[in-house]
């Protein structure tokens, strides 16, 4: 039984051209030969040239290659043969043996990835080098400190005088001033700091009265980060860790492996509940959303790509996956790398009650016991039982089981609520869900008594 669906084969697809393709493409008949067994899905199929595509599928951790000449990830091949696969698994014969074409590249990427461990291993084993590392190291941290002490020192100087001129000027400002000094926190590689400024942008100055709560919660976010970092030598370790991943100062993922110990690292049956995709300048970013329902952790997986190249770690939305996360060290954990994955199409039996609430009342008292480890926490995943969308003076809202309201977050569109309205209609539902500021996004639908999950796209 295929554990892939239409849906999330869609997902994948890197523009609708391509999708459209791919769609086409599954169709049995086109395809010179295909088949699979447990790691790999190949087939054959023929295209403008002389000799066939020969199209890859790594099933455990979502690859894809091809010999086509497409620079698309993945390619229109990919989706087709996937397409199948999805369609009726049964269609494409399991074959214990593998081609030499298919063994040589699946067997390169367990060498490529045998090959890190053996490196991270053998660099232990060179004390020499590894105190040149770690002395490059503290002189790149000593670098760093003083070039986010002169941004810290110039943001605090530019929002006291934000402050002294009043914020009845701000709707005059225009984008351009506070773009740049979003820039010069980029330069001062504060990038976080510079996410802060650029959320003054996207205030709605002209539309009723709330901007000046919007402004002054904001100016009062960076003054405490501000005042924080000032005062960071003084905090424990994890407030700094904290501190320094808002400013923008995050642990690189080669030093969060090896400075991880038992009590950041989980190896769960992850379900994806969501994502989020925007685009600043010519970078992708791709906020991935898990829960594990042996540990009750969510996490958040963020994945980046420059231009058209490919993102790491392809992730499908609705999917479950069996992986090693590796969290960041936070007062309040969420942000996590994947360390190991070791299969795609995971199934789940039992379900961990933690991190899921019967009414609002309960998911406010945990989020407001996270925003008391982290003052500057925002965007929190939980599930909520038997909520029921409803309408009030035009606007929508989810209702509990104790008449709690809570307003759904503007980006949540039209075509979703009617999207969720088919899907229950009118009934009571298990949502997962972003707490954002005081409102709530919607992600997805959990069937709990067979354990299934309706996307809400």
């Amino acid at each position: 039984m295929s554990h892939f669906t239409e849906d999330q084969v869609t997902q994948l697809a890197p523009d609708a051209s391509s999708l459209k393709s791919g769609k086409e493409l599954a169709n049995e008949r086109k395809w010179v030969s295909f088949a699979r067994n447990e790691r790999v899905l190949w087939g054959e199929v023929q295209g403008s040239g002389k000799d066939p595509y020969r199209t890859q599928i790594d099933l455990q951790h979502i690859a894809f290659k091809c010999s086509c000449p497409s620079r698309k990830f993945p390619c229109k091949h990919g989706l087709g043969l996937l397409f199948i696969f999805a369609r009726n698994p049964d269609t494409i014969k399991h074959q214990a043996d593998e081609p030499a074409w298919v063994a040589d590249w699946m067997n390169k990427r367990e060498t490529k990835a045998e090959a890190k461990v053996e490196k991270e291993i053998s660099q232990e084993d060179a004390p020499k080098k590894l105190e040149k590392q770690l002395k490059d190291k503290e002189k790149r941290q000593n670098e760093r400190q003083l070039k986010v002490e002169a941004g810290v020192a110039e943001l605090e100087l530019w929002l006291r005088d934000l402050v002294r001129t009043g914020f009845l000027s701000l709707p005059e400002k225009g984008n351009a001033f506070f773009e740049k000094t979003a820039a010069r926190m980029v330069d001062a590689q504060a990038t976080g700091l510079a996410n802060l400024v650029r959320g003054f942008n996207k205030i709605n100055f002209y539309q009723g009265a709330n901007w000046h709560t919007e402004a002054l919660a904001l100016s009062a976010d960076i003054y405490l980060l501000l005042e924080s970092f000032k005062n960071l030598d003084k905090l424990p370790p994890l407030w700094q860790e904290d501190i320094k991943n808002r400013i923008g100062w995050n642990t690189s993922q080669k030093d969060l492996l090896a400075e991880s110990n038992d009590s950041s690292i989980i190896t769960d049956t992850w379900l994806v509940i969501g994502r989020q995709t925007e685009t600043e300048e010519d970078i992708t970013i791709q906020r991935n959303w898990l829960y594990g329902f042996t540990s009750g952790q969510y996490a958040l997986i963020l994945n980046f790509a420059y231009k058209n190249t490919p993102m790491p770690n392809l992730l499908i939305e609705g999917g479950f996956i069996e992986a090693t996360l590796v969290f960041y060290q936070s007062n309040a954990p969420l942000r996590a790398i994947i360390k190991e994955q070791t299969n795609s199409s995971a199934v789940v039996d039992t379900v961990n009650r933690k991190g899921i609430y019967t009414y609002w009342e309960q998911m406010q008292e945990a989020f407001a016991q996270q925003l008391a480890a982290n003052p500057w926490l925002n965007n929190v995943p939980y599930m909520v039982e038997k909520l029921t969308l409803v309408t009030n003076n035009s606007q929508w809202l989810l209702q509990d089981t104790e008449g709690g309201l809570m307003p759904l977050h503007r980006s949540f569109t039209d075509k979703q609520i009617w999207q969720l309205l088919a899907l229950t209609g009118g009934n009571a539902v298990d949502l997962f869900l972003i707490k954002s500021d005081n409102t709530v996004l919607p992600l997805g639908i959990f069937k709990q008594p067979d354990h299934t999950y309706q996307l809400l796209k």
